[in-house]
């Protein structure tokens, strides 16, 4: 068999260790840092991302509930549902801090005098966060029949969007 290696008398050494034919090959991955990437010649600019995907890794992991849904409604338009039966306008809070919208509850544990068999209805308090790409802001929410619905929008500065240059 010709496979570029000497093949061995006998599968030991001269010592008696046995030997594996062809031999293995260790590989010594290194994953560069976002600062290392981003030094390249090609982000130029790219920094501030590295606090955006930061706060990705700070964000509270979405729970099951309430049940979310997200859409698109066109190229620039985006729309969240969240199923919040049960909750008033009151008992919900919803904040945007730089590019983290975060809808919660602020519901108040109610003590009642009837005793519960069987309490399908939650009556608790949540959390759900979503971290917004650039320039996407959040311009409405409503809520009806038990649907909290969160308008967004990408609204990209006139600075920002294409234009023609007129050659003189």
């Amino acid at each position: 068999m010709a496979s570029g290696y000497p093949m061995p008398k006998s599968p030991h050494d001269q010592w008696g260790t046995k030997v594996e034919y062809p031999p293995k090959v260790t590989t010594i991955t290194v994953t560069p840092t976002l600062e290392q990437i981003f030094a390249d010649q090609f982000f130029l600019g790219f920094h501030d991302q590295i606090t955006r995907w930061q706060t990705l890794a700070n964000v509270k992991r979405p729970t099951s509930f309430p049940p979310y849904n997200l859409i698109k409604v066109d190229e620039n338009s985006y729309k969240i549902e969240l199923a919040v039966a049960g909750y008033t306008r009151e008992d919900i809070d919803i904040t945007v801090d730089k590019d983290l919208l975060t809808v919660k509850s602020n519901l108040k544990d109610q003590t009642s005098k009837d005793e519960i068999l069987h309490q399908g209805i939650a009556e608790r308090q949540w959390q759900q966060q979503f971290v917004l790409g650039e320039w996407i802001v959040v311009t409405d929410a409503t809520l009806k029949d038990g649907l909290l619905t969160i308008k967004c929008e990408r609204e990209l500065p006139e600075e920002l969007k294409p234009k023609t240059i007129k050659i003189k």
